[in-house]
């Protein structure tokens, strides 16, 4: 599926790529610097930090005045079941807002295509599908208007580990957004955009999981669990226990103790 893969690829000033029939691969671009190229039959100045993916039968031009530094690959057009699944835009430039993972996963392909270790094309392939979902990714954020900046990315991610590792704390979604200095509805949008769920759900599940393993493993009553994953009550606890499993604590303490499950 990959044909070849090169991370922070540097070029000197003045290079040029002038292909006019195109290739017979796709071509994926990321540009740490600002470049000139064509694209939909427009020439444009690109931003840094410019990504895009031409198509295996449209024409490549770029140029950059300054010495290059970028991440290419070239994927075989079967890969165009996996594009046109995760939304990965074709013959358009792109800005995702952290392009960390792209040099990443360009280096991850890249040395796998360059070693002789075991199932490496295999390998190539899987990270350039991971590559390609998280553009989609990021891509889907951006036009659904949930786009999360780098730094408070970071924060957030910090953020949701204390949660956790609190997670048998009276939380409320006020205390959350204090904690965060953030309004209620900011974090609300902020944080399902870079997890996929809102705050409170998240917890509740993370809550739910932690009791499942803990009534597994036997040894505690529903009482003290329920309070010590920061339940006011064990009926509260119970209810929500059976909404997201079906069964109520002691039921399913009864099937699954023992099982490891």
């Amino acid at each position: 599926m990959v044909v070849s893969a090169r991370h922070r690829w540097p070029e000197p000033s003045g290079f040029c790529i002038d292909r006019p029939v195109g290739l017979d691969t796709y071509t994926f671009l990321h540009f740490f610097n600002s470049v000139e190229l064509t694209v939909g039959g427009e020439t444009v100045h690109t931003r840094p930090n410019a990504c895009l993916l031409y198509r295996y039968d449209t024409p490549q031009w770029f140029r950059s005045a300054d010495p290059l530094l970028h991440d290419w690959m070239h994927l075989r057009p079967e890969a165009e079941k996996w594009v046109a699944d995760y939304g990965v835009p074709v013959d358009r430039i792109f800005y995702p807002e952290d392009v960390s993972f792209v040099t990443a996963g360009i280096c991850e392909i890249e040395l796998e295509l360059v070693g002789n270790r075991p199932y490496r094309a295999d390998m190539a392939a899987a990270a350039a599908r991971m590559l390609l979902i998280r553009l989609g990714r990021a891509c889907s954020a951006e036009n659904d208007g949930l786009r999360v900046a780098p730094e408070l990315r970071e924060q957030l991610f910090a953020f949701r580990s204390s949660l956790m590792a609190r997670m048998g704390e009276p939380w409320t979604v006020a205390r959350m957004a204090r904690e965060m200095r953030m309004s209620v509805p900011r974090l609300y949008v902020c944080y399902r955009g870079l997890f996929g769920v809102p705050p409170m759900d998240d917890l509740i599940r993370a809550r739910i999981d932690a009791a499942k393993n803990a009534l597994t493993s036997g040894g505690i009553s529903i009482t003290r669990l329920a309070d010590s994953l920061g339940y006011a009550n064990v009926t509260h606890f119970s209810r929500q226990f059976r909404q997201h499993t079906g069964v109520s604590p002691r039921d399913f303490a009864r099937k699954y103790r023992g099982t490891g499950r």
